[in-house]
């Protein structure tokens, strides 16, 4: 085992001996949690196999139009999404293991909790039984019991802290549901954030670093103070998503489960949609990337900030407010330390002559460095900059936007001598889920180049005096 390694490893095994999780009687973390660093369960501690799951598609025998929703999102995509399993791979093999499960655990909770799943080392590739290969499906969610987040750690949701009881009874948000293929029972855990805080916040299993919070983000939330939860937003129609952020008030989407069910007041579509249009435009799935850039281009508004008049010669200065108007989490969320979101600002003279720019791509596709991108900025034990999860010690800063919250940012630039008026000014904010140079470290020679959301664009035009 590399010096490296071997480091990591001790500092592994000290917390699973040294770190106190849940009662003091309790004989250990791995006797709690048999599958650490992932908090996953399964209840009274019971062997499980992949035969006591239902296939998705003998739900969507019934549940024809959830099964639509969900086939083809990101949580079908979970465990075959090839930046992940190529960043998976990687931090496998440089930590000997120790964070397989911390990602299998909400990739494919069902292959980690039947401990099926496995890293050939001679192939270089992980294996998984066919029904846990389909990622985050209808029989895990709605066979979770109950949540171990009180006993976490933290004292909150995170790696995957779900306890399954896989069987007969499926949960969910109805506490009179009927169902002539399975027996089935009210969750209150479905109706809250909690459930999927479970998986959407993740922290380091040694050092319980925060590397993605979109949980604790929206916790400490107006949205949160307003009691809409994720499933209100990202279980709804786009339509309906973007006006509960608009007015802070719960939507409605009236509908039936099946043909046959009962016609409710709201039923949840299970579109799971985010702002990942890169991985499923990519996988075949037009429809849910249309989806992602719609909540995207409906997240933030833009406003620039210039002064009546500019002299020429003399330094002209413009601001630019990015405000979080349609997210109840941060702009961007989830893994910060890859999402670029960034301005892009052009500023011209006659004839379209540029004054300034910032926020271009080179000929790499990369944003300039000195852009103003919003994002979060990882580093290892020595201080140097890194992309690899399992190595981030800490943020050197996090300049993300908080839910209803905003940033000001200042561009500088001379103004020509010999300018006419009017000066142009044009602003783009622009995102995409990582930076090309993690694409290309990925995938390799196969990498594609990163398409890009405008979210929002602004222009205005300045006098000169």
């Amino acid at each position: 085992m590399k010096k490296k390694n071997f480091i990591l490893f001790l500092s592994f095994m000290l917390i699973l001996t040294q770190v106190s999780i849940g009662r003091a009687d309790d004989d250990g973390v791995k006797k709690k949690y048999p599958f650490f660093p992932s908090l996953l369960n399964v209840r009274d501690g019971r062997a499980i196999k992949s035969e006591d799951f239902t296939d998705p598609e003998d739900c969507g025998g019934c549940n024809e139009k959830i099964y639509e929703q969900w086939n083809g999102s990101m949580h079908s995509k979970a465990w075959v999404d090839p930046v992940f399993r190529a960043l998976w791979k990687m931090g496998s093999r440089e930590t000997d293991g120790l964070i397989d499960n911390l990602c299998a655990g909400c990739h494919s909770a069902i292959g980690t909790a039947t401990g099926e799943l496995t890293f050939n080392r001679e192939k270089d590739e992980f294996e998984v039984s066919e029904i846990a290969a389909k990622g985050v499906q209808c029989d895990f969610c709605h066979t979770v019991y109950s949540s171990t987040f009180l006993d976490t750690p933290t004292h909150e949701p995170q790696n995957g802290s779900l306890i399954m009881d896989p069987g007969e009874v499926k949960r969910g948000p109805f506490k009179d549901a009927e169902s002539p293929g399975h027996e089935t029972a009210y969750s209150k855990l479905h109706t809250r954030a909690e459930f999927c805080g479970s998986c959407h916040n993740v922290f380091h299993p040694v050092s319980n670093f925060p590397i993605e919070r979109t949980y604790d983000e929206w916790k400490h939330s107006v949205y949160a103070a307003n009691d809409i939860v994720c499933q209100d937003c990202h279980m709804m129609p786009v339509e309906k998503a973007i006006e509960t952020a608009r007015t802070m008030k719960k939507q409605t989407n009236p509908g039936k489960a099946t043909e046959e069910a009962t016609e409710r007041e709201t039923i949840y579509t299970h579109e799971f949609v985010g702002g990942n249009f890169t991985i499923t435009e990519l996988l075949g799935s037009p429809k849910h990337a249309d989806i992602a850039r719609k909540r995207l281009q409906n997240a933030a508004r833009l406003e620039i900030i210039a002064p009546d008049s500019l002299t020429p010669g003399a330094l002209g200065e413009i601001k630019v407010k990015v405000t979080n108007v349609g997210a109840g989490h941060n702009l961007p969320t989830s893994l910060t330390e890859v999402r670029q979101m960034w301005l892009d600002v052009k500023i011209k003279g006659e004839d379209d002559k540029l004054i300034f720019r910032s926020g271009a791509l080179d000929k790499d596709h990369n944003i300039a460095p000195d852009s103003v991108v919003f994002n979060a900025y990882a580093v290892d034990k020595d201080g140097n900059h890194t992309y690899k999860p399992w190595e981030i010690v800490r943020f050197e800063y996090n300049k993300t936007i908080p839910p209803k919250g905003s940033a000001t940012e200042k561009f500088s630039f001379l103004v020509p001598k010999d300018v006419k008026g009017p000066i142009e000014v044009e602003v783009k904010l622009r995102y995409r889920s990582y930076p090309q140079t993690v694409a290309n470290m990925l995938l390799g020679k196969d990498a594609p180049v990163l398409p890009i959301v405008d979210m929002n664009e602004e222009e205005t035009k300045i006098k000169v005096r």
